[in-house]
């Protein structure tokens, strides 16, 4: 798991993980995030969890949106949140069926797509197949 915090001594502050490797043990995961939800004052936090299965990362964003959702509820912080980045649409539908209240979903956009270049580009790829 990779972290950056950011470097701001404002109020409020935020931080991003990224999850990279769990050893085929996504308890790994939840447990290491649970603890630094728990040891860092991070009430926008955006975790990177593209690199998981649709299974595991529905696991890792309900146990850890209810337990950022839970530190924060008691203190008068409108609007803490867990920004959780899925690598598709499959994913990010699959957790919006959960109406969880503190989550924003985005989907990590690959970084060569024919659709950011022009429409010639993407016959130019129906012609080379």
């Amino acid at each position: 798991m990779t972290t950056q915090k950011s470097s701001a001594k404002t109020f409020p502050q935020s931080a991003m993980l990224k999850i990279e490797r769990y050893n085929d043990n996504i308890l790994d995961v939840i447990e290491d995030t649970k603890e630094f939800i728990l040891k860092n004052d991070c009430f926008f936090l955006s975790v990177d969890i593209s690199g998981l299965n649709l299974i595991d990362a529905t696991k890792v964003c309900i146990l850890c949106s209810t337990f950022h959702y839970a530190k924060y509820c008691g203190l008068d912080i409108v609007g803490a949140k867990i920004k959780w980045i899925v690598k598709d649409v499959m994913t990010k539908s699959q957790i919006e069926l959960l109406k969880l209240d503190n989550v924003e979903i985005e989907i990590k956009k690959s970084k060569h797509n024919y659709t950011d270049f022009s429409e010639s580009f993407s016959s130019f790829i129906r012609l080379c197949k």
